[in-house]
């Protein structure tokens, strides 16, 4: 089986690895050595001929052990699998999906949808200049022609009450404000503004991977440093909402639906500073929930490994 790898949590993989495997034992040794050599050369007064050479010279040897990674992570999850620590569910068995409880490690094969919060700001940030310059690129011709027939009546000095016209439906033409409201690419900017806030205070800039089977969504924060390549180039392989099925190794972090019991609110004249604190921590915890909380129906994974299957 051949795995393309998108994203792989090295560090992750490896401190697991250490503990199921008893140590890593297959690597590669990788020797480096760098040499520098720095010399400084000061001439004195003309004809003296005296020269300060000041010459150092560092050699720094180092032994690093470096996994083969894309090996060790059919060999990490053959091992899970074979202690059968692992939940793996299919979007093809939909109606087939294991019970969760007990299992510390899931695999889940199904479509996914990418989820990037930063580049959700940034559009809400630029929604209406975007808006009005598609409108405006689209109307271009349209705009260019009729100011072609406004230049021809203006030279015959004819019809007036065309040329009027003509000019009104230019004015009508390089409104872009108005004509992207009536496209619906142009919204209120307060409105804008303060979704742009509620996003990046909910969800900061975080990458989210997300994938459905039956009723159950799962759901995974992605680091970008662990990507594979940019995201932009992931999103134009494989699309927004990918056509096939990806692979999201990791663990299970979250996957019952409990209210659980709010924590209670300190309250009382004295209250120190660190109580203070706290219930700010508990107010920001339940403005959280109630933005970016976990859904009822949803699964979170610490992700260790996204992949297609070739």
């Amino acid at each position: 089986m051949i795995n393309s790898i998108i994203y792989l949590d090295e560090a992750k993989m490896y401190s697991m690895s250490s503990q199921i495997f008893e140590g890593l034992t297959e690597y590669v040794l990788k020797e480096v050595n760098s040499t520098k050599e720095n010399s400084e050369e000061q001439k004195g007064p003309v004809g003296s001929g005296r020269i300060v050479a000041d010459a150092m010279k560092l050699s720094e040897r180092a032994i690093e052990k470096r996994f083969l990674h894309d090996h060790s992570l059919s060999l990490f999850e053959a091992r899970l699998a074979e202690l059968a620590l692992v939940c793996s569910l299919d979007s093809s068995a939909a109606d087939e999906v294991p019970p969760l409880e007990g299992k510390s490690f899931i695999r889940v094969s199904a479509r996914a949808s990418f989820i990037d919060a930063a580049k959700i700001t940034s559009m809400l940030e630029t929604f209406n200049a975007l808006g009005e310059a598609i409108t405006h690129v689209t109307k271009f011709s349209e705009i260019e022609a009729n100011r072609k027939e406004i230049e021809v009546l203006k030279a015959s000095s004819k019809d007036k009450a065309r040329l009027e016209k003509l000019r009104q439906l230019e004015r009508q033409l390089t409104n872009t404000t108005e004509l992207a409201k009536q496209g619906g690419m142009y919204h209120d900017p307060k409105f804008l503004k303060h979704l742009a806030l509620v996003t990046q205070f909910g969800f900061s800039d975080q990458l989210e991977i997300q994938q459905r089977i039956g009723e159950r969504l799962f759901s995974a924060c992605l680091k970008r440093e662990c990507l594979r390549e940019p995201e932009e180039f992931i999103i134009r392989k494989y699309s927004r909402n990918t056509e096939r099925n990806l692979v999201v190794l990791g663990v299970i972090t979250q996957s019952k639906f409990t209210s659980g019991d709010a924590v209670s609110e300190i309250s009382g004249e004295g209250m120190s500073m660190k109580e203070a604190v706290t219930n700010m921590v508990n107010h920001i915890a339940v403005l959280e929930g109630s933005l970016s909380g976990k859904a009822t129906s949803e699964v979170v994974i610490d992700p260790i490994a996204v992949y297609v299957t070739l």
